[in-house]
């Protein structure tokens, strides 16, 4: 099941949200009276150092971290979004509920910065940079940094093969570019799905009658969508966009990698020559783990006779009369838009329902109880800045228990999600009423440039942040800055003057 990070809908959930997002445990009481206490530790996030000297402020009282990286910050109850800054760090802020009594607990991690701006001397800043002797370059990124899908079809359907990629093409020192251009994407060491997955066998016109209602051609996805193809424009007309590559973990001689690259390829439409090339991660991974409570033999045969003694269902010997369902045509699934039927819960509430007094309980973060189910210590799905950060899964999904509550409670899956503001400030917030993996900078300090930029083009998709702990995923920031970091070398696409910062 695709890992998705999820919102708390309604009063009480968005109160668990609050709790778990920004990190504020209750405690004992702390502070004056009608005030609460703020403590945490500030520290580098690539080495989890403590910084010591660094200043947190909530603009209008400012205190300063101890030798252990700790500061103490008593207010009145309320919400507060905190500035933390420390020398040869990049900026940071931490919204936070502060409630009266009571002692919450904030740490925040910072990111070592880059070479102050003003220092560049003999070279000029937009020479610094390899993207300096490029005319033309390209962002690009997966929608969610991780699909999954299975390796066995023969039982049951979760999800299909099923990938997405996005890019964007800029001409440096003129602009973003739609028109005129050709964008190609394939994958060299994967160019044959069916070699590791019978997915068509079930689904295809050339195999057995298709049996999840989809019928294509082996190597197509089920939105039509080729392993190796054009991208289209896409709905915003800004990026183009491939959506449902049919892609699986394994190369072609059948090594398994599930951080496998697509190679992004720009030609003009008039010559044909080649503008720009760029290597991009399409995670997908087939790592359910539903043997570690299912048994190892017969995994999903025993899935479904326990879905039969539990739910009063036939799929057993549906099965074995040739019919084969997708979980989605009982449970509402968003994800492939699927409504399910009348009166049965939908897909993620009655997994995450079922089961959480069921999986194990794990306090290593690189180890969480998510990773039973999914793409886990195998796959590493999460791995980007918010990891590095110290986040877990359960900071922002919220434990199986809080996930159920939420769920049972009317969030929407896929639909709903946790906000970049939330834990940022306003600053960094998503687009009004939409998802990260679908915002566009609205605040840069040149007007020219909001509505162009997608959020994903510069940060990478969640669960996968620049500066992700795979290298794989950081191959973008690398051939256009030379560094791991989020593309925030401004001439990366501009040639003259930039303020070098892309939100005010």
């Amino acid at each position: 099941m695709e890992k998705r990070i999820a919102i708390m809908a309604g009063k009480v959930a968005l109160a668990f949200l609050m709790a778990l997002l920004v990190a504020c445990s209750g405690g004992g009481g702390g502070g004056t009276a009608g005030s609460g206490t703020v403590t945490g530790t500030v520290k580098d996030s690539v080495t989890g150092s403590p910084l010591a000297g660094a200043t947190v402020s909530d603009g209008t009282t400012s205190v300063v971290t101890d030798a252990n990286g700790v500061f103490t910050l008593v207010r009145p109850g309320g919400s507060y979004t905190l500035a933390i800054a420390a020398a040869g760090y990049e900026n940071s802020s931490r919204t936070c509920a502060v409630t009266a009594g009571a002692v919450s607990t904030l740490d925040c991690p910072l990111t070592p910065a880059h070479a102050p701006y003003e220092d560049y001397a003999a070279v000029p800043p937009s020479a610094q940079i390899p993207a300096a002797g490029m005319n033309y370059v390209i962002l690009a990124w997966n929608d969610l940094g991780m699909h999954c899908a299975q390796d066995d079809y023969s039982y049951f359907l979760i999800l299909p093969p099923f990938n997405t990629l996005h890019a964007q093409v800029f001409q440096r020192g003129v602009g973003l570019v739609t028109s005129g251009v050709t964008v190609r994407y394939a994958f060299p060491r994967k160019t044959d799905s069916t070699l590791h997955t019978n997915f068509w066998n079930y689904s295809s016109r050339y195999g057995y009658r298709a049996k999840y209602g989809w019928n294509v051609a082996p190597n197509v996805g089920i939105t039509g969508t080729p392993l190796a193809g054009t991208m289209a424009l896409d709905a915003k007309g800004i990026g183009f966009v491939a959506t449902g590559i049919p892609l699986t973990p394994y190369d072609d001689d059948g090594t398994w990698d599930p951080y496998g690259a697509a190679t992004i390829t720009v030609t003009d439409n008039g010559t044909g020559a080649v503008l720009a090339a760029t290597s991009v991660v399409a995670p997908v991974s087939t790592e359910l783990n539903c043997s570690n409570c299912h048994g190892a033999t017969n995994t999903f045969l025993n899935i479904l006779q326990a879905h039969d003694k539990n739910s009063g269902t036939t799929l057993v010997a549906d099965r074995a009369n040739g019919t084969l369902h997708l979980c989605a045509e009982c449970h509402a699934d968003n994800a492939l838009g699927l409504a399910g039927k009348a009166g049965v819960k939908n897909l993620s509430l009655a997994m995450h329902g079922f089961h959480k007094d069921k999986v194990n309980v794990s306090a290593d973060p690189k180890n969480p109880d998510c990773y039973n189910c999914h793409p886990g210590p195998r796959t590493n799905c999460l791995r980007g800045e918010m990891f590095h950060a110290g986040q877990t899964c359960k900071d922002c999904h919220g434990d199986m228990n809080g996930m159920t509550a939420a769920l049972a409670a009317g969030r929407s899956p896929w639909l709903q999600e946790p906000r970049c503001g939330d834990c940022h400030g306003a600053k960094h917030r998503e687009n009004p009423g939409t998802l990260y993996r679908n915002s566009v900078l609205a605040n840069a300090p040149d007007d020219k440039m909001n509505g162009v930029l997608y959020c994903e083009g510069c940060h990478n998709s969640t669960h996968a942040e620049y500066t992700s702990t795979n290298p794989a995923d950081n191959t973008i920031p690398q051939q256009l800055q030379g560094d791991n970091y989020w593309i925030w070398n401004c001439y990366v696409c501009h040639t003259d003057y930039m303020p070098m910062t892309a939100h005010q």
